[in-house]
């Protein structure tokens, strides 16, 4: 579940993917960005990074797709490790895949992997935690 604070109808998938992984409330997440950055809107993944390490989370795994870039449907089936959760940057937008289910600003409460309709964006980076 993403924090129940987080704010509807914003860029801001980035900072609610750091929230939930980091099991925050959405404006400590924003809070961090601001300080690191001084911004809170769609964020990198180097922006991601150092908001994980400013929190104290270890990062298990970086990665950056070259093409041809996985669709998520097929990262699914061969990177994604259900023991690890994940802030997932797809074409457009981050996900957070944790335990098992796909989390953003539209599935707040999540769904199972297999039912993401985000399977045929393409991966751009992952971040596993």
């Amino acid at each position: 579940m993403i924090p129940e604070d987080t704010p509807a109808g914003m860029d801001n998938c980035g900072i609610v993917s750091v929230a939930t992984l980091a099991g925050i409330p959405y404006k400590d997440a924003e809070r961090v960005f601001i300080l690191l950055h001084e911004r809170r809107d769609f964020t990198s993944v180097w922006e991601r990074l150092d908001a994980f390490a400013h929190l104290g989370m270890r990062v298990r795994e970086e990665m950056h797709y070259r093409s041809p870039k996985p669709t998520l449907k097929k990262w699914l089936t061969t990177t994604y490790d259900p023991a690890h959760n994940y802030s997932v940057t797809i074409t457009g937008h981050v996900l957070t895949i944790k335990d098992g289910l796909v989390l953003d600003q539209v599935y707040r409460m999540g769904i199972p992997t297999a039912q993401s309709p985000h399977k045929r964006k393409r991966v751009q980076s992952h971040i596993k935690l």
